[in-house]
């Protein structure tokens, strides 16, 4: 719907006042406060009277309140109502009379130069009378600011109510402190009263606002003892004003069923007790009405101007397009208050607002305790005015007039309307509609919806109602129609009612009638999910259509959803991966997060998992995941953890495997932990009494088993280090799609197929043979260096337990063609696998010379067998080792000797292979020197040795060169 073109859209007659741009619609300080007013202890605009006049709106009440305060404050010798007890519940308007009040003593140039003030004015002159309030004294006495027995810098010495007047009638008297000493001695009586107001010989006003805020403080143990004396004070008060003329008493005391806080019984009490005297001297006030509502909303958030030209001519638009079909089947069923005839005057008064939403927030929402009236509505239709200006403003499509179907529910507009307090704060309620609202009308944000997906369906089959959503529309009335119950008992909205929120220029009654037949025809259809009907009772009255939240368990956990960001369901599935993996074959797991006590550098995160055994380190999804053209950084990382990139030193990488997630799947695994953590808010927002407890715990844990299988299924990929004619490498491997890498036994499975490892109890001494003399080792090896070769050797598979490797040790021992040797090249014998000692550094494995040597002497009858135990042996090892025979060598003719020279050019040891090989060649020189080797026979040895080494880490090597006699050393730094 467009306006014709012979009138102006209401967004170009209206002005956006600033502070409804610069809030973003939230309009800043809706609720004023007459303590900031007053006391400026905050700055707030309203404390200048020309703003506070500028979005007052003069209604009646308002007027006329502040008319007859004025009457009583500034005409002598006028009878006039002394006393005023305002009680509307909040939002009622009451602080913005207070200030207004305020501003009319304090300001009254200002004020009465106002449209405000001219009202006020001549309210307060009826009769031909004048007056004067340029003399007034204020007493401003706020409940909610002050403390039962405690003193307060804006009250001077007083600790009550009648002491902090006394204080603030006498501010500014030369002495002030005698007169308030000279009174409270007095005591708080009438006559004391009476004595106050003839010595200050001027009018005086009197504001005592939130008084049961100061009530309940009362109740306290504390402070309860004051209470009767607080009350005398009062009915003292009130007999005084009533009888001293232009004096005046406002008290704010708020009706305990219009307060959600309730009140103590104590304070209830009295509060019938003031309430009576103020009864008994003056009235109780309103200072709005419903039918104010519409003037006080557009002056709060519009600046000033003429609409009467601009409303008649969009009531013109809809009388138009009222045809005899919209006339029958909408206007004629919406009841004699919303018939056409009617319709132009309800425009004028609302405008630019349609009046049936003006109609539903001030007759249905505002019954509703905790609708704050005019500050909860101006808050919704704040945001909602801002939307379509913004909108307007874009050039694109803009209601005529705002109206059920317009608050914009994709917005700040929804929280808006559920936080004020229409659904009575009901936390159960507010989930729902807010579930309701972001799944079958409008995502929040925009974008899906059913009634959003439904307008795409209804456009692409033709469907149009000059307009570009119109089921959204729709719906939205429908959800705002829905929020409280309307009149007998109704809930929702008639089909006239929510044809009637697409109504205006350009709208076929035919294409609205298919647009509700789309939205109650059911979820199977592409309808309102939520949606339900209810038939009166007599069978002539007409269906209702409502959006009900009961039992709509799907609601609940789609709101709960919106609540669960990624992060939060990623840092589920970390810890559920955790949870899940399990080490088989591997003999320790390992578990890095994506940063340690905040370092988030690779060599920070891997720093503790080398060592000596088979690990399975299992990686934080947060942070690394393989595959889909994202995994740069994962692999960047792994090559520091692996020692094949600088960065982090590591011994035992071959004995290391790290498994990850696949980049995708990791997406369905973040989706599917929302969908636990959303089941879980849902359960926990339920009473266990409700029959949707049960069904929402089911869905809970079926999604938690689910959220298992997806956390397996995404840990996919997995990676070890091998030595390949490259140089050291990682390789990442995939397991099966029916295994999973979190799984220990899964993964050795996958590295035993690929060669990588070798199954428990499977490793063939032949094999381990084949890997010794195939490895450039170029020496024989001890057992320590062999049990090492399986963790720190990429070139070795990993092996499942240390006795595989013992046994298979045995076997070459034991074999043809290995021996295993002591210090003294002696052969050892060992009788079982357990006497291989896996620490020993004096032992060899080496091969069984090929000639056959000759057999040793037979020992002498009774003499004792040598006996050869590995020094670095303990424990049970020794009993073990006592029983294994050493061979004597065959003995050799007398020597000959040769001299040697082996010279290694200074070269590069940054290359692992190189260093590991020149290490080798070290090591067998130290053997070769090594007393405790006797049967060596080393007559001599020079060296010359040049090392290129960090600035320090020669320190002990030179050291060590010093102690010996003739050896010299000399250190240069590199290049001179």
């Amino acid at each position: 719907m467009t306006a014709s073109p012979s009138s102006s859209h209401w967004a170009d007659i209206l002005s956006l006042r600033d502070e409804v741009r610069l809030t973003d619609g939230s309009v800043g300080e809706l609720q004023m406060s007459l303590a900031k007013a007053v006391y400026q202890t905050v700055l707030v605009p309203y404390a200048k009277c020309e703003y506070y006049t500028d979005i007052t709106q003069p209604t009646p009440l308002l007027v006329g309140f502040l008319g007859r305060v004025a009457r009583r404050l500034g005409v002598r010798g006028v009878e006039a109502q002394a006393c005023f007890h305002l009680d509307q519940g909040m939002g009622g308007g009451k602080s913005h009379a207070l200030v207004g009040l305020w501003h009319m003593i304090n300001d009254s140039a200002s004020f009465f130069g106002s449209e405000l003030g001219h009202a006020v004015a001549a309210e307060a002159t009826a009769g031909g009378y004048t007056f004067d309030l340029s003399q007034v004294v204020p007493v401003i006495l706020i409940g909610e600011s002050m403390s039962p027995g405690k003193t307060d810098p804006r009250f001077g010495p007083a600790t009550d109510l009648f002491g902090r007047f006394l204080w603030l009638a006498f501010h500014g008297h030369p002495d002030r402190m005698g007169r308030w000493r000279h009174y409270n001695d007095l005591g708080a009586n009438k006559a004391t009263l009476q004595a106050v107001f003839a010595e200050l010989g001027r009018p005086v006003l009197i504001v005592i606002d939130e008084l049961m805020d100061y009530a309940m403080a009362l109740t306290d143990q504390a402070a309860i003892g004051g209470l009767p004396g607080e009350q005398a004070f009062l009915n003292a008060l009130a007999d005084a004003v009533d009888d001293q003329p232009q004096v005046a008493l406002v008290v704010v005391m708020i009706r305990s069923d219009e307060d959600q806080a309730g009140y103590h019984p104590a304070a209830e009490e009295m509060r019938e007790y003031v309430a009576a005297r103020l009864r008994r001297n003056g009235e109780t006030v309103t200072v709005t009405e419903p039918a104010d509502f519409a003037q006080i909303i557009r002056r709060r958030l519009f600046t000033r101007a003429k609409v009467d030209k601009a409303a008649r001519a969009v009531a013109d638009v809809y009388l138009a397009a009222a045809d005899e079909t919209w006339t029958k089947h909408v206007y004629g069923k919406l009841g004699p208050g919303r018939s056409l005839a009617r319709l132009t005057d309800r425009i004028v008064e609302t405008y630019p607002f349609h009046p049936d939403l003006f109609e539903l927030v001030s007759k249905e929402w505002s019954v509703v305790q905790a609708f704050q009236r005019v500050r909860s509505t101006v808050a919704i239709f704040a945001r909602t005015v801002l939307y379509w200006v913004t909108e307007h403003e874009a050039g694109r499509w803009t209601p005529d007039l705002i109206g059920p179907g317009d608050i914009p529910l994709h917005t700040s507009a929804l929280e808006a309307l559920l936080s004020s307090g229409v659904l009575a704060g009901n936390d159960r309620a507010i989930q729902g509609f807010r579930a309701v609202a972001n799944t079958d009308i409008i995502r929040s944000g925009g974008g899906s919806g059913t009634a959003f997906a439904l307008d795409a369906n209804l456009a692409a089959n033709g469907v149009s109602a000059g307009q570009p959503a119109p089921a959204l529309r729709m719906a939205t009335a429908c959800f705002v129609y829905s929020l409280v119950p309307r009149a007998q008992a109704a809930r929702g909205a008639t089909k006239a009612e929510l044809i009637a929120a697409l109504a205006g220029s350009d709208v076929p009654y035919a294409a609205a009638e298919e647009i509700f037949n789309a939205l109650i025809a059911g979820p199977a259809e592409g309808g309102l999910g939520a949606l339900d009907r209810t038939q009166p009772r007599h069978s002539k009255g007409p269906e209702w259509f409502f959006l009900s939240i009961k039992q709509t368990l799907s609601m609940y956990h789609s709101n709960a959803t919106t609540m669960v960001s990624n992060d939060l369901a990623l840092d589920r599935v970390w810890k559920r991966a955790q949870q899940l993996a399990s080490k088989g074959a591997f003999s320790n797991l390992h578990f890095v997060a994506r940063s340690i006590n905040g370092v988030t550098t690779a060599a920070a995160c891997f720093a503790d998992v080398d060592g000596q055994e088979n690990r399975l380190v299992v990686l934080d999804p947060r942070r690394w995941s393989l595959l889909n053209g994202k995994d740069a950084d994962t692999r960047a990382d792994l090559a520091v953890a692996f020692g094949v990139a600088p960065g982090l030193t590591t011994t035992y990488a071959a004995s290391m495997v790290v498994t990850m997630v696949n980049t995708q799947r990791r997406t369905r695994a973040r989706d599917r932990a929302r969908d636990v953590l959303a089941w879980e808010l849902v359960v926990a927002q339920l009473d266990p009494t409700d029959d949707e407890y049960s069904e929402a715990c089911s869905r809970r844990d079926e999604a938690r088993m689910k959220l298992d299988s997806d956390i397996k299924w995404a840990y996919q990929h997995y990676a070890y280090l091998l030595r390949t004619t490259d140089g050291l490498t990682v390789q990442y491997k995939t397991v099966p799609d029916s295994k999973t890498a979190l799984a220990g036994q899964d993964v050795w499975a996958d590295l035993v197929a690929a060669s990588r490892a070798v199954a428990s109890g499977a490793l063939a001494p032949e094999y381990v043979g084949q890997l010794i003399t195939g490895g450039s080792f170029g020496r024989d090896l001890t057992p320590r260096e062999l049990f090492a070769l399986p963790y720190n050797n990429p070139t070795w598979p990993m092996v499942a337990t240390v006795e595989d490797l013992r046994q298979a040790l045995f076997s070459l021992a034991t074999s043809s063609e290995w021996m295993l040797t002591d210090s003294d090249g002696n052969e050892i014998r060992p009788a079982t696998p357990g006497q291989i000692q896996p620490a020993s550094m004096q032992q060899l494995l080496r091969r069984r010379p090929t000639s056959i040597p000759k057999p040793p002497p037979e020992a002498a009858p009774g003499s004792e067998s040598t006996l050869a135990v590995d020094p670095t042996s303990t424990g049970d090892s020794i009993g073990e080792s006592a029983s294994t025979t050493s061979v004597p060598a065959q003995a050799v003719e007398e020597p000959t000797y040769e001299v040697t020279r082996v010279r290694m050019p200074l070269s590069s040891l940054t290359d692992d292979s190189r260093r590991e090989a020149v290490w080798g060649l070290i090591r067998e020189l130290a053997s070769l020197v090594d007393p405790a080797k006797l049967n060596m026979d080393i007559q001599m040895i020079g060296l010359d040795i040049t090392v290129t080494a960090r600035t320090g880490d020669t320190y002990h090597f030179v050291t060590k060169a010093k102690s010996l006699p003739g050896v010299t050393s000399v250190i240069e730094e590199e290049g001179l």
